[in-house]
């Protein structure tokens, strides 16, 4: 099963894996005392594993932490391979915007030439979109 969890703020998300039988334990325990699933998962995963059942013993525990040991490794994992791809793209979105620029300009060159030269005027309309595009960073229009 795969758990996505979300900030209450920003964008960035977080997909962790969960073994279908502990998540069937976390389903068992959520009909047992009453809670929905999102509210339990929110507790496990801030305040920790923590079961009132005598029948708990260490081998739950120990599997439960070689469980977070591995979702940590996956986590860092995923981790040093996003922030690369995050440091990439917004330098070539600053090259996108660098170009639109210079774009521009060219397009403002070619319309006084043809408007000097006497020639037919030209629809840019679409490039124009397109450099408002890049220089809003992809924003609303």
């Amino acid at each position: 099963m795969k758990l996505t969890v979300r900030p209450k703020k920003g964008w960035r998300r977080v997909t962790f894996r969960i073994l279908d039988e502990t998540f069937e334990e976390i389903m068992e325990l959520c009909e047992r005392y009453d809670f929905r699933p999102e509210e339990a998962v929110r507790i496990i995963l801030l305040h920790g594993y923590l079961d009132d059942d005598p029948e708990a013993n260490e081998t739950a525990f120990k599997r439960l932490k070689e469980e977070i040991a591995r979702l940590d490794a996956e986590l860092y994992e995923l981790e040093g391979k996003w922030s690369p791809l995050k440091f990439r793209s917004y330098y070539i979105a600053l090259d996108n915007q660098n170009l639109a620029i210079q774009l521009s300009a060219m397009i403002a060159e070619n319309k006084r030439l043809r408007e000097r030269l006497g020639l037919p005027k030209r629809d840019y309309s679409e490039v124009e979109k397109k450099i408002r595009y890049y220089l809003n960073f992809g924003g609303k229009e």
